[in-house]
């Protein structure tokens, strides 16, 4: 079975990898909360928008995979790749899909060795 986690420990996984500039010093809960409101607060955004609206996420207790957050990414990441887009955007874009690798390759790991993660 594939990982699943909640989107608020997903969140709080990616910020650590993100070295806390995904979510800016705010709880997870607390930044879902601005977006869904419609604010748009740092760099990451966007590509937090884009999660939101595509996946769709409605509470920080939904349960999300690797593939539907890489998916939920790729209308942002074309776009980006045609161009439209600045390069620091493009970059912090391909940084947190390097996240979620990294967290779901992790948590991958765990659940092989039967450990508990995150």
């Amino acid at each position: 079975m594939k990982p699943c986690i909640p989107f608020r420990e997903c969140l709080a996984c990616l910020d650590a990898y993100c070295e806390g500039e995904l979510l800016g010093g705010s709880a997870p809960d607390a930044m879902l909360a601005m977006l869904m409101r419609g604010e748009r607060p740092g760099r990451y955004a966007e590509a937090l928008l884009m999660l939101i609206e595509w996946i769709p996420v409605r509470d920080a207790d939904q349960c999300v995979g690797r593939n539907e957050l890489v998916h939920a990414l790729g209308p942002l990441r074309l776009r980006h790749q045609a161009g439209d887009g600045d390069a620091e955007a493009y970059r912090a874009l391909a940084r947190l899909i390097r996240a979620i690798d990294a967290a779901y390759d992790e948590l991958d790991g765990d659940a092989a060795h039967g450990h508990a993660s995150h």
